[in-house]
């Protein structure tokens, strides 16, 4: 599990220290920074092909710097990624767990998705959700999902039954199935009978979210993996206000049973639904990390506040713009 992230010259950041908790969420305005330190971890992890579509290393240095340095520190493990590559930097590649990074970008409702290599099979649901199916095909029996992740309709552990009785909070009652076609190497997804595109865009993005977190909760717990870390970047994207709360008390409880969760979002519902799992005990509040993200332009860096919470979901300080539109909307209303 990753304790700590140091980034100095990277992109839009100067030289920054963050401690990264079980549950870290990262807000802030557009192109503030959140992306950016989800691809510095991205880069220990993947090294050279992890940024596929940004350019070179050579574009990727701040305009404060000649060069960008990211470290990280996982339990005893300290990790590098320099650019220009120094003689006293180690690249080697890190596996020190289970790692998935899911874009805001998911494929929406498709009719079919495709198998994927036997080299990737069964790691993770695919940067755009794209493997997802495949993913659950191959953990189809995997069973010890934490009871703190298990829903009680769900009759059991099987990560397969929990995974429709979560989908459940999105759109109550809906039964989710699949189906492999392996001689025309696809698979198939139905919900309650229909095809996905008679459903909409809320299911389809959130089912890689819930799959792959119970997926791996259900290894780690099992023992099958020492950890597991999850990037999520949106994962409110198309859902109901209800929905979006839902879905950060679920990710909530995923973090107090072994899985690093680190959220990219622009929902206050979100963040409430992580507020009121904290309230309720389900995640405790030094287990989690906020960072607030703005970048001044005079300077040319990104500029971040860190709110703390307490164990009654109550943060210390508010920073402008930190989900404080309903509030502000609410007074020019009166």
């Amino acid at each position: 599990m990753i304790k700590k992230l140091h980034i100095q010259g990277f992109k839009c950041f100067d030289n920054e220290d963050f401690a990264v908790a079980p549950l870290t969420l990262l807000a802030g305005m557009n192109s503030s920074g959140k992306s950016t330190f989800l691809q510095a971890i991205r880069l220990i992890y993947r090294r050279d092909n992890a940024l596929d579509g940004l350019g070179p290393f050579s574009e990727l240095v701040s305009s404060l710097h000649s060069s960008f340095k990211i470290a990280m520190t996982s339990g005893v493990r300290h990790d590098v990624f320099e650019y220009p590559e120094s003689e006293n930097c180690e690249h080697e590649h890190v596996q020190p767990g289970l790692m998935s990074y899911i874009s805001a970008a998911r494929l929406g409702p498709e009719l079919h998705l495709p198998l994927c290599g036997n080299k990737e099979k069964g790691r993770d649901v695919g940067v755009k959700g794209e493997h997802v199916i495949d993913f659950l095909e191959h953990h189809s029996e995997l069973a010890g999902l934490p009871e703190i992740l298990r829903r009680p309709e769900a009759r059991s552990s099987a990560v397969r039954n929990n995974v429709s009785a979560w989908l459940s909070m999105i759109s109550p009652g809906i039964r989710f199935e699949w189906e492999s076609i392996p001689k025309a190497d696809l698979l198939r997804a139905e919900y309650s009978g229909h095809r996905p595109g008679n459903v909409g865009f809320g299911i389809s993005y959130t089912l890689p979210i819930i799959a792959n977190v119970l997926g791996y909760a259900a290894l780690v717990a099992r023992g099958d993996e020492k950890s597991a870390l999850i990037m999520l970047e949106n994962p409110e994207a198309h859902l109901h206000p209800a929905g979006q709360t839902q879905i950060g008390g679920f990710l909530a409880k995923a973090a107090s049973c072994g899985v690093q969760v680190i959220i990219e979002t622009h929902s206050d519902h979100l963040l409430n639904g992580i507020r009121l799992a904290v309230k309720n005990k389900f995640l405790d509040a030094e287990k989690t990390a906020y960072y607030f993200f703005d970048y001044d332009f005079s300077e040319e860096k990104s500029v971040i506040k860190q709110p703390v919470i307490d164990d009654e979901g109550y943060f210390d300080e508010w920073p402008d713009g930190f989900f404080d539109e309903t509030e502000k909307n609410l007074e020019r209303l009166l």
